[in-house]
């Protein structure tokens, strides 16, 4: 299967199944590269309306150098990368709250299943691992950014897809409303942007698969 196509599967999966629990690792991965990069937009000089956008583009610029990352050889271990950082973060995570979550044993396998993949050379199964933790990137910036303002502006906030796809109760999008005497719903267009566009001109030209 070509690398394009992949890609946009792997991102309708990943946007209907966020909450569920086999998705739960790329979520968390997700998540926590939202952490990272919240706590570094939090202490730059930039005024509070736009460290959302600051947060929005660095996830967007990782999102094209994981998809361009997966042009080269090293797109075997992308998934080992990403998957072996969200084990550590949750095991800290874990240790500093005394407790295991739900999504423990979900991201211990996904670890499991990225270092079977290389062991055995199984290329096929690999690529779809790494592209679902690459991806989620790209759902984050949709769930976050686009889709809260679209549904609330449709009146569509309490919908049953809205509750079955389980948005943020306070996405950071809504930060810019007003911005510039702008709705956020035209702010949305700016994440959106941020997570197509990147899957449009570089998620082919990668390994089939």
């Amino acid at each position: 299967m070509k690398s394009q196509n992949r890609a946009w599967i792997m991102f309708a999966v990943l946007l209907f199944s966020w909450s569920t629990l086999p998705a739960s690792p790329f979520k968390y991965f997700a998540d926590m590269i939202r952490q990272w990069f919240g706590v570094v937009a939090t202490h730059t000089m930039i005024a509070l309306p736009w460290q959302p956008v600051l947060l929005y583009f660095s996830i967007s610029v990782l999102l094209v150098v994981l998809l361009l990352a997966g042009r080269g050889r090293s797109r075997l271990y992308i998934a080992g990368i990403c998957s072996l950082a969200t084990l550590v973060h949750h095991l800290i995570h874990c240790i500093r709250t005394g407790r295991v979550y739900a999504v423990s044993p979900a991201i211990a396998i996904g670890l499991a299943l990225a270092l079977l993949f290389l062991i055995i050379r199984v290329k096929s199964p690999a690529l779809w691992l790494s592209d679902a933790y690459v991806i989620a990137l790209s759902v984050w910036l949709i769930r976050d950014g686009f889709l809260p303002p679209v549904l609330d502006r449709l009146g569509l906030a309490k919908s049953q897809p809205a509750l079955f796809l389980e948005l943020p109760s306070d996405p950071l999008i809504m930060q810019l409303d007003q911005v510039w005497h702008l709705p956020v719903v035209v702010w949305a267009a700016l994440p959106l942007a941020m997570a197509v566009l990147p899957l449009i001109f570089w998620s082919k030209g990668r390994q089939k698969g």
